[in-house]
Parts: C-alpha cells; structure tokens; sequence
C-alpha cells in the first residue's frame, strides 16, 4: 500500500502546489488591482485640480472601485505624450525587447520603463513600487502585459503574449493599461517593435476609436 500511496502522492503533490500558485495570483491580481484603482483615483484627483477645464468625466471613484466603468473610454491612442527630455529615446520611439531591457531596467539610476500591450511607459517616477528592491521591480524593463492581466509576477509571465487568457483576464489588462495611460506622472513614450502575432493592441485602439465614433453621433 504505501508503495502506491507514494506513486500517487506524485501527481496530488503537484496538484497541490499547482493549485496553490493559481491561488497566489488570484490574490496578487486582487490586490494588485485594488491599489491600482486607488492609485487611479488619486490620479484623477490630481490631473483635475491641474487642469479642471481639461478633465471632463462622469466617472466616479465608486464606478472605478466596483470596477463598473469602460476603462478605455475616451482615450486617444493616437495622441502622443512625451514630456521625457531623456536624448537616448526619440519621439515615440520604438523599442524591442533587448532595448527596453537595456534603458529602461532602472539600474545604476537608469530610467524605468514598462510596456503594457506593446505600449512604452516612463515609471521612474514611481520608483517606490518599480525600483530596486520595491513589490514590481522585476517589471523594470519589461513586457509585463501578460503579468498584469494573470496578477503574476514570475519571468515567465513577464512578456506580452495574451494566448489562451480569458475576457475576464484580458479585462483586467485593460484596466492597468488605462492606468498607465492616464497617470498624471506616468508617460507613454513609445512603442515595441510590431508583432505579427499578437494583434491585440491594434484591436483595442479601433475599438476604442469606433466606440468614441459612435458616441459622438449618439
């Protein structure tokens, strides 16, 4: 008997372990979004005190928190936003993978630069959370769209493939992505190099682009 518990004790341990790492994302993703949409709001907050007359939104950090709201709605992929007078990065520059490694790891007071559905973000002034030694600074220098949406931070997850993730998980990455994009000290500062196989930046900029089409005619 013992023999057979053991050959199957195999199998259940790594059951076991299995389950508990889904567990663990689970619960990174929860809080991960959680202070995200915080954050967000505090964000809000602040772009509408600079600029009142520029902020027009029927948002409410209730509709953020209960995760009631279209997180995309209203953002303009097609503006650019580069307030970084770093001469190692052009205007919309675009990075591939190495590079984005390379400038934007944070080491030796580098910058910090993260990529969220091929979308460059400066998060050097977030050094707190992406710096060294911080909860997210295996993100510096990374891809983390698949991270983001799985709540996972091991390498592996640290790339921007989307295969196999559900709605509810791509949703999640929406979400991160509109923090990103409308962080008041965040900066989006280029692009990654084009992937034939992943699509799903493109798709998400039409149908943000058909939506606001849409809207207006409404």
């Amino acid at each position: 008997m013992a023999p057979i518990l053991v050959i199957l004790g195999v199998p259940i341990i790594s059951i076991l372990v299995t389950v508990g790492i889904h567990r663990k994302d689970a619960m990174n993703a929860y809080l991960m979004g959680f202070f995200r949409d915080v954050s967000r709001i505090k964000s809000t907050k602040r772009r509408m005190k600079q600029n009142p007359n520029a902020m027009v939104t029927t948002t409410t950090a209730w509709d953020i928190v209960l995760q009631r709201d279209d997180p995309l709605a209203g953002i303009d992929f097609s503006s650019t936003d580069n307030t970084n007078d770093d001469s190692t990065i052009s205007s919309l520059a675009t990075f591939t993978v190495k590079e984005l490694e390379e400038l934007g790891n944070g080491r030796n007071g580098s910058k910090i630069y993260l990529s969220v559905f091929g979308r460059v973000y400066d998060v050097s002034t977030g050094e707190k959370f992406y710096g060294p030694n911080s909860s997210y600074w295996m993100f510096a220098g990374k891809d983390v769209t698949r991270g983001l949406c799985l709540g996972c931070k091991e390498p592996e997850c640290l790339v921007r493939s989307t295969e196999g993730l559900n709605e509810k998980q791509i949703n999640e990455g929406r979400r991160w992505l509109s923090f990103f994009e409308l962080h008041d000290r965040y900066h989006h500062i280029g692009n990654m190099e084009k992937v034939d196989s992943e699509k799903w930046l493109d798709a998400l900029v039409l149908d943000s682009i058909v939506r606001d089409a849409v809207d207006d005619d409404a």
